[in-house]
């Protein structure tokens, strides 16, 4: 059986924003080692190309980036054209941000350290700085580059391969102020079982996979050496947890709470919570700290909650807003909106985040940090699996491994239900067989012939056996008898009450003659003979229920559009496709500059191919569940 495959970290700490731990990665053929951060929302992995760093930047800016990809010399590139990223465009990240899409070589860990590699996995080259470091994709949707040309995910790939036991993850951020600085950790497959305080509370996803680790966040509590508790958000609101992003994404009334706790100040030119010196050596000695109390909706039900002392909330900026230098910030940012509501790479610095996509449930524990812990991969089986043989850890989350030493495995339980089940229709038929040759010796001893049922006059008080024919006014509607799906047994032995219809009065095994009909009006006597019994339609099946989407190689992921230009989900609208939009043509130098935002749909009047002598134009493609916009050429 496959195992969990823990990701090497690079033991380096990165970032413009940070510092983050990083992973070791390698890229193409020859392999070129990289520095990536993890994200939990992409499904490509992301690496920096060399446009990311320009001739004005830092001759530090290779390294600071994780270091450089070069496409180029990689004789596995298979190029695939230029897209948007199409992510976090929500957040303040919204910049028509780009990627040179392909595929290549991805291998774990650094030269010579025999780690995994896959070919043909997705890659996009940024140059953005608004995402600084390149990240490894967690997500298991499926990149579609066209209605017919789909590639898996890495984490589907592995799955697919039987290099890991199921779609599913364990993360942690790391954290550079803890002990001798603790390198985040990554489990594919699984988890590390050291990481973290196990509780016994799991979340389902939301229903848009592009925002599916979504949690209640209940309440934040402040406390320092003078202050034991006091709620610094007024109200509960639904956060979306992604490691992509560096920062904690609130509402203003919340960040204003944070500003009187902490004595913090919003910085209008940066956007920023900046810190000087004397502010950081006031909150050191405050050993102030803010506990998350999250929950599965916003109020109520079983919560779970994460502490984040204030070095967590200690971080260093170098933006180009900051002119080059860097400064302590609080990475606090407020939210226009409620789709803003993040927890990003802050939080789950102390915390420890688990994903299973198969059961679409995942779970939150605080992260602990002891020194010299031996590490404790603990596998998440596939709901695919039939082995059953691995034992639930007394660490774990309660849904990481749903197989335990000391209880029934599921195979075990369905075998047991069906086999009850399968007596007790054994016994049922033995019971009509037997009782069916009883009524007909008795008949055959009283001089009547066998089959035939007695049949007693129709009269409303009479109320037949469960799962007969009944109306309790004493009459049988024939509409409504007409419309039920009920087999006529000709040989059971049990008081039925007349079929009306609406083809005649026709009696239903009763003795040769005339029968009495009691009901409110005169009664009607009927000459009529003894019919066969006659057994009613069931009606047609209303069709067979719609497949679950699946996700593997060459599928389309769930939300996947079902023709160029379309989109299957209302909670999910990208920009519409037209080629009437209006944007600087590529050229070798601004290969993966962002463009402007389009203009309102309805501006824009013109033929692109006036303004572009290049012929270019735009297509949008979707990407796992994301609309990507590629530039390509005529």
């Amino acid at each position: 059986m496959a195992k969990p495959i823990s990701v090497e970290p690079s033991q380096g700490w990165d970032g413009n924003d940070g510092p983050w731990s990083t992973f070791a990665i390698r890229v193409g053929n020859p392999p070129q080692p990289l520095r990536v951060l993890a994200s939990t929302t992409v499904s490509e992995t992301w690496v920096v190309l060399k446009d990311g760093c320009t001739p004005s930047d830092s001759s530090k800016c290779p390294d600071s980036r994780g270091i450089l990809y070069n496409q180029n010399i990689s004789t596995t590139w298979d190029d695939h054209g230029i897209f948007e990223l199409g992510v976090e465009k929500n957040l303040d990240y919204f910049n028509y941000d780009r990627g040179d899409y392909g595929l290549d070589t991805l291998a774990l860990g650094y030269n010579g350290s025999g780690g995994l590699s896959l070919d043909h996995q997705v890659i996009a080259g940024i140059a953005t700085k608004d995402f600084y470091l390149g990240s490894l994709g967690l997500a298991p949707w499926p990149v579609n580059f066209s209605l017919t040309e789909s590639s898996p995910s890495y984490l589907s790939n592995l799955k697919d391969q039987s290099k890991i036991p199921s779609l599913s993850f364990g993360y942690s951020a790391g954290a550079p102020y803890r002990l001798k600085k603790v390198d985040g950790t990554l489990t594919l497959g699984g988890y590390d079982a050291s990481r973290f305080a196990p509780n016994a509370i799991s979340f389902p996803f939301a229903s848009d996979i592009s925002r599916n680790l979504v949690i209640g966040l209940q309440s934040i509590e402040f406390s320092d050496s003078n202050t034991k508790s006091k709620d610094l958000l007024s109200e509960g609101i639904l956060m979306f947890v992604d490691s992509t992003v560096p920062h904690i994404w609130l509402p203003v009334s919340a960040c204003t709470k944070f500003e009187d706790a902490f004595g913090i100040a919003y910085d209008k030119q940066t956007d920023l919570y900046l810190v000087n010196d004397t502010l950081h050596e006031t909150l050191l000695a405050q050993n102030a700290s803010v506990t998350l109390v999250l929950g599965n909706d916003v109020r109520g039900g079983n919560t779970v909650s994460i502490t984040l002392p204030y070095p967590s909330f200690d971080l260093e900026a170098s933006y180009e807003s900051l002119n080059g230098t860097t400064r302590r910030y609080f990475p606090l940012r407020r939210a226009a909106n409620d789709t803003q509501y993040t927890l990003g790479r802050t939080f789950l610095q102390e915390s420890y985040l688990i994903v299973d996509f198969e059961r679409s449930n995942f779970s939150l524990s605080q992260a602990t940090f002891i020194e010299n812990a031996e590490q404790k991969l603990i596998p998440i089986l596939s709901k695919d699996d039939k082995s059953h043989n691995i034992t639930k850890t007394p660490q774990g989350p309660p849904n990481s491994s749903p197989h335990s030493s000391h209880n029934l495995s599921g195979g075990t339980v369905a075998g047991i239900v069906v086999a009850i089940l399968a007596v007790l229709l054994i016994g049922a038929a033995v019971f009509i067989i037997r009782r069916r040759r009883t009524h007909n010796a008795q008949k055959t001893e009283t001089g009547e012939p066998p089959g035939l049922i007695d049949k007693p006059e129709l009269d409303g008080g009479v109320k037949p056996f469960i799962g007969e024919l009944y109306n309790p006014h004493g009459e049988a509607d024939s509409r409504e008898l007409f419309k039920m799906n009920v087999e006529l047994d000709a040989t059971t032995r049990s008081q039925r009450a007349e079929l009306g219809g609406s083809h005649g009065g026709i009696e239903m095994e009763g003795s040769p003659g005339r029968a009495e009909m009691d009901g409110g009006n005169a009664a009607a006597e009927l000459d009529a003979p003894v019919p066969r019994p006659v057994e009613l339609p069931s009606p047609v099946p209303g069709g067979s229920p719609i497949p679950s989407p699946r996700i593997g190689p060459h599928k389309h992921s769930p939300l996947a559009a079902a023709e160029e230009g379309t989109f299957q989900s209302s909670s999910l609208k990208p920009p519409e496709p037209t080629l009437s939009r209006s944007s600087p043509s590529l050229s070798p130098s601004s290969t993966l500059s962002p463009s402007p935002p389009p203009p309102p749909s309805g501006t824009e009047t013109e033929n692109p191919e006036s303004k572009n002598p290049k012929g270019r134009n735009r297509r949008w493609v979707s990407i796992g569940n994301r609309w990507k916009r590629n530039e390509g050429t005529n």
